[in-house]
């Protein structure tokens, strides 16, 4: 444990919190600048300008007049720069982004909603796709991309999803995208998995500068699943400003050690920025905890002003996989200005949580609001196992009646535990916080 390569440097004088001498969000010098102007009007596309419509034509030229009729069809019309529009209306055709569709730092192709902000919608639906693959979009091997203003609905299936970007993906937007009644049949089945958006990368690349902003998730059962789920090789990650309700299992999740990677020293998602989303009522369908965010493997990640409510678990930083090395252990991690409340199991737990599961050190937890969790005999507050330099600081934990739970509870003995700060923190109607 004391010979970790990777650990925490924050420094309280600078004005952003810095992550071993790099702050959020992540991405390249361009991608960046995205991100932290993604609260207003992104103009990326300044190409050609095609037109999609139920009623179009595939023979026509694309135009707002004479719009074309297929996703398929109008995709291979589009080059660096292009934006095609979507008309208004049901569409039970999958998006297939493959790495013939590449635009450039300067111009990004964008497939986008064309009444945005209108009553109606686009939508894509997979209510009569009969065929046995249930992702209703895939981007395999596109770079700058965006997805804007598009709801994805009624997928039932094994492997049901939204969106799935693989490697070796690059530069992707989705925003704005609403998400629901995406499904996977017996949920409580081991291994039977739904996601909302998924990022899944293996030994091909990276996925790498992605950014998963202002989208709308609700009514999903994603099973042993997640609903934005990013997991072994991806990097420069940042997921700002969604919303998580009545998905079924973990809201937000970053995973890793999973051996999708062969290369362990990539098998793990790192520099993730989860930042201002909401996610509320995460419950398992097979009894597990479920956390509204949960980092399960993975380095240099900020969580950052989110709040989450009413889920079994609140946030959770964990490792269930053993890493190869306590190199590639979860750490650098910074949880800040979070409010968590009303979660009925757990509000913070940070560690592997068996002798045999993965390590988690360098974890920063600080200036976050817990009110009203584990307010039950058997609940905790906070979890803590196999851990390494843990600090919890100046957090405040309330609670509106007799607390019945239990502060801080410890699943393994201290030999597993090690250089647990916790301190500085405030109180209010929680009896035995000792700490």
């Amino acid at each position: 444990f004391i010979n970790l390569s990777c650990q925490t440097n924050f420094n309280p004088d600078v004005e952003k919190e810095v992550l071993n001498g790099l702050s959020g969000p992540f991405g390249d010098d361009s991608f960046i600048s995205i991100v932290e102007c993604a609260e207003d009007s992104l103009e990326l596309s300044s190409g050609k300008a095609y037109y999609l419509s139920l009623t179009g034509s595939d023979s026509s030229d694309g135009s707002e007049e004479n719009p074309f009729k297929t996703f398929e069809y109008a995709l291979s019309k589009l080059s660096a720069g292009d934006i095609l529009w979507v008309e208004d209306g049901k569409y039970s055709e999958k998006i297939n982004l493959s790495s013939s569709l590449k635009g450039h730092e300067a111009a990004y192709i964008t497939i986008a909603a064309k009444n945005i902000r209108a009553e109606n919608k686009v939508i894509i639906s997979g209510a009569e796709i009969s065929d046995d693959d249930f992702c209703l979009c895939r981007i395999t091997g596109a770079s700058y991309i965006r997805i804007s203003g598009i709801t994805f609905e009624d997928s039932y299936g094994l492997d049901a999803a939204g969106i799935i970007v693989s490697p070796p993906s690059s530069h992707i937007i989705i925003d704005s995208c609403t998400f629901t009644n995406i499904k996977v049949p017996d949920p409580a089945k081991e291994d039977h998995v739904a996601n909302a958006i998924s990022c899944f990368g293996d030994s091909t690349a990276s996925i790498n500068n992605i950014l998963i902003y202002n989208n709308s998730c609700t009514n999903l059962a994603t099973g042993w699943g997640e609903c934005i789920s990013v997991t072994g090789n991806c990097e420069n990650i940042n997921i700002i400003k969604n919303y998580v309700d009545k998905t079924g299992n973990i809201g937000i999740d970053v995973g890793g050690n999973y051996g999708y990677c062969k290369n362990a020293a990539l098998d793990f998602a790192r520099y993730v920025y989860i930042y201002n989303n909401t996610v509320k009522n995460c419950e398992s369908a097979y009894g597990d905890t479920s956390y509204g965010i949960y980092a399960d493997g993975g380095q240099h990640i900020q969580i950052l002003n989110n709040k989450v409510s009413s889920c079994s678990g609140g946030i959770e930083i964990g490792a269930e996989e053993p890493q190869k090395s306590v190199n590639y252990a979860t750490c650098d991690v910074l949880v800040k200005g979070n409010e968590v409340s009303d979660c009925q199991e757990c509000a913070l737990a940070v560690g592997g949580y068996e002798k045999k599961r993965g390590l988690v050190a360098g974890v920063s937890v600080v200036n976050n609001t817990f009110t009203d969790n584990a307010d039950y005999e058997g609940g905790a507050i906070i979890a803590m196992s196999k851990s390494n330099e843990v600090s919890i600081t100046n957090n405040s934990f309330i609670n509106s009646t007799v607390f019945k739970g239990e502060f801080l509870y410890k699943s393994l003995n201290d030999k597993y535990i090690k250089n647990l700060t916790v301190k500085d923190n405030t109180f209010s109607g929680i009896e035995g916080a000792e700490y």
